[in-house]
């Protein structure tokens, strides 16, 4: 196979590819910053961080989704505060359940493809000293002052910040005459904002809110995210019925996100570790030799993908599953990533899910997920699976480097299984999957057009002449069995405003 590639801006008429391998060695530098910042979060008395610290950041991604599809604006273009990254970035790692969660939510303006993880944007933002989006922010706070009457009950009125600045840095006055002076000229780096004593759960437009009250204190909404306190969704009977996940819900518990980011923690150290015992493991070369462990990593669980006659040829069929004839079933049906740069490849090509959703039905015919190992024996017993089923298939020995249980690599890191989710993994047809229904860039009015959402395949947009252009049609089916991936949407056709 060819390089592989990701993009971080979804609007340019030819999007600009990174290839994966550089994305990898961004992605360690990236890793190093949330790592700092993982102490920063308030902390309990065992020295973790404090559940109430853990369920007000996540209420803030929740609400970063909800402004992205608010402004119709991507990532790119408005980069996340960094707590939200963080808890983005353990939600991204599944693109099955992320994209439940814009579907199930009636994000669905907008695709994967306005969803990708801005790494080299916010890789900027720290090395430029930036720290901070100024017109993100400056529309954040747009955005919560609320609109029209009683608009404190219409905002959930957060802080864009929870660091102002980095919080690990002093901060330093730009000042002439301390300069000229010799005086020291820095100060203490500005505090980590507090977290509010009350949660505003805000129900506007059709958005999940909790029933009863819009105001719960932080406590009280830490409890309910911990299942200690009952919270009824006001959406709940919708939910039910159509098999959905509430959004105020990205995990089931706050105990499973907490277990997701211990996980991502034990990698990232993994990384950073190895990259600093041996500059090798980082290096451009080095990765590209990986690569090819990487695809055929994936394909320890390919099946023969369907393929379906369009004008511009042949090519892959997203909206259906292939036969379940094809092929002998491998030996299990979970595998594990092999070395520590496998891993790193499999996580950064999950931070951008549009690309990955396309690579992973050519690569393996289908979807391919995590699912975390319960134990390090079990993630040594599927390593286990793994090489023999490399050994079966491929020929030759599984490589060994940087194996999570060789010696080589950090206490606390345990790799996650790749895995294939039952059934179609969509909601809708591919098309809207990636591109979304109606993905107007900034949600301009009388503005209409058409967007690539892949290899020549277009959906239009349409602004409308008043509202917010955020129509689109029909909310694509209920997400299919295995032959397929749902109903066709109603209405008008998506597509989205490339400039």
């Amino acid at each position: 196979m060819g390089h592989i590639t990701v993009f971080e801006d979804p609007w340019a008429q030819k999007k600009a590819k990174i290839r994966l391998e550089t994305a990898a060695m961004k992605h360690i530098e990236l890793m190093e910053i949330f790592l700092k910042l993982v102490p920063h979060f308030r902390q309990d008395d065992k020295g973790n961080i404090h559940n109430e610290a853990l369920a007000y950041s996540e209420w803030r991604y929740v609400n970063y989704i909800r402004f992205l599809d608010y402004f119709g604006y991507a990532p790119n273009d408005c980069p996340p505060p960094w707590d939200v990254a963080i808890i983005w970035y353990c939600h991204l790692l599944s693109p099955y359940h992320f994209h439940r969660h814009l579907w199930d939510n009636n994000h669905i303006s907008y695709g994967l493809n306005h969803h990708q993880f801005p790494i080299l944007r916010m890789l900027d933002l720290h090395n430029s000293g930036k720290w901070t989006d100024r017109k993100t922010q400056k529309k954040w706070e747009f955005w919560m002052n609320g609109w029209g009457k009683n608009r404190a009950n219409r905002s959930p009125q957060l802080p864009f910040h929870v660091w102002p600045s980095p919080p690990w840095e002093p901060k330093r006055r730009l000042s002439l005459l301390s300069v000229l002076s010799g005086r020291d000229s820095t100060v203490p780096p500005a505090p980590r904002e507090p977290e509010p004593e009350m949660l505003v759960i805000t129900y506007n437009r059709g958005m999940c809110s909790l029933v009863g009250r819009n105001r719960w204190s932080l406590q009280e909404y830490t409890q309910f995210r911990n299942g200690t306190r009952l919270g009824v969704c006001i959406d709940s009977m919708e939910h039910s019925r159509r098999g959905q996940r509430c959004e105020l819900s990205p995990w089931p518990l706050l105990d499973d996100l907490r277990a997701v980011l211990d996980r991502q923690i034990g990698f990232w150290r993994a990384a950073v570790e190895a990259r600093d015992a041996n500059p090798d493991f980082a290096m451009y070369e080095n990765l590209d030799r990986e690569r090819r462990h990487y695809e055929r990593f994936m394909g320890l669980l390919a099946k023969t993908p369907r393929k379906k006659t369009t004008p511009s040829g042949e090519k892959i069929d997203m909206d259906k599953l292939p036969s379940t004839r094809t092929g002998p079933a491998p030996s299990s049906r979970e595998f594990v990533p092999p070395t520590l740069e496998v891993d790193l490849l499999w996580h950064t090509h999950r931070l951008y899910p549009a690309s990955y959703w396309i690579w992973s039905f050519e690569t393996a015919g289908r979807l391919i997920d995590y699912e975390p190992m319960a134990t390090v024996e079990a993630s040594k017993r599927a390593l286990t699976e793994t090489q023999l089923e490399w050994k079966r298939k491929y020929g030759e020995p599984c490589p060994t480097r940087y194996v999570f249980d060789g010696g080589e690599v950090v206490e606390g890191y345990v790799p996650d299984a790749a895995v294939v989710p039952p059934g179609h993994p969509a909601r809708a047809k591919a098309l809207w999957v990636l591109g979304g229904m109606n993905p107007v860039r900034g949600r301009k009015r009388y503005y209409r057009g058409s967007y690539e959402v892949f290899d020549g395949f277009y959906v239009t947009f349409d602004g409308g002449g008043g509202g917010d252009g955020s129509g689109g049609g029909g909310d694509g089916g209920g997400g299919g069995g295995d032959g397929g991936c749902g109903g066709d949407g109603g209405g008008g056709g998506g597509g989205g405003g490339g400039e």
